[in-house]
């Protein structure tokens, strides 16, 4: 009876694990290396956690299988050393590369029509400041964004976004993640972000779905006076 009990065991466990990676999960060796906050709650099952997970449009959880805890809706900022012991296990949205390091980038305005210190091409040069220059900033508009262009069709899962990280982090609120699939400039929101943001905060915005792109933009939709400042953007794939 226990043989059989324990049989059972590792189905149910080995059954959890698929479904989450059928959800598009998977378990990552490596913990984030900025300071996360997050909720937590006991859960029934790893694929309990996944589900909040994937109900609060993270990127990643975290699931502790000794203890059946979760935690999700997670709030990551930039400084700071990341406390996760053994039990902790981090899943997270597949992805393959980076698709926007050194890529070209467009912008509706520059801050001061500055480029040297506030161009878009500091948002995808891998560099990322810890001073108000040498980021990307708009001016001030109603709608301002920042678009890049990819080196060619990728299927886009989700964009992480390195907030301002001296001060103001609160400028970056209502953005919408829009994906266009060629050069019509006819772009279609595939995720959101209400926020606002904090500084140093580094933010996740998950497509709804993985969805084909050549550019990819990200825009403040509400207010009438934004300014949005990025000190980096990364575009990941599968």
């Amino acid at each position: 009876m226990e043989f059989i009990k324990l049989l059972l065991f590792i189905s149910y466990i080995s059954c959890s694990v698929n479904n989450v990676s059928m959800q598009g999960y998977e378990r990552l060796a490596e913990v984030p290396s900025f300071l996360i906050h997050c909720k937590e709650t006991p859960v029934y099952s790893l694929l309990q956690c996944a589900a909040l997970g994937r109900a609060s449009k993270d990127v990643r959880f975290f699931f502790n299988k000794k203890e059946s805890y979760c935690r999700w809706d997670c709030t990551f900022l930039y400084t700071g050393i990341t406390v996760m012991t053994d039990q902790w296990q981090q899943y997270a949205i597949k992805w393959k590369t980076n698709a926007a390091l050194s890529r070209p980038t467009f912008s509706s305005s520059v801050y001061g029509s500055d480029s040297s210190l506030w161009g878009a091409y500091y948002a995808t040069n891998g560099a990322i400041s810890a001073i108000s220059t040498g980021i990307f900033a708009s001016d001030y508009e109603m709608s301002p964004w920042l678009k890049i262009q990819l080196k060619d069709s990728k299927m886009i899962t989700f964009v992480r976004v390195y907030n301002r990280r001296d001060q103001l982090g609160e400028r970056f609120h209502d953005v919408a993640l829009e994906v266009s699939p060629d050069e019509s400039g006819n772009f279609v929101q595939r995720g959101f972000y209400k926020g606002p943001g904090l500084t140093d905060q580094v933010i996740e915005i998950l497509c709804e779905y993985p969805t084909p792109g050549l550019y990819v933009r990200i825009r403040i939709t509400e207010g009438t006076s934004n300014i949005i400042n990025i000190a980096e953007i990364e575009i990941y794939t599968v």
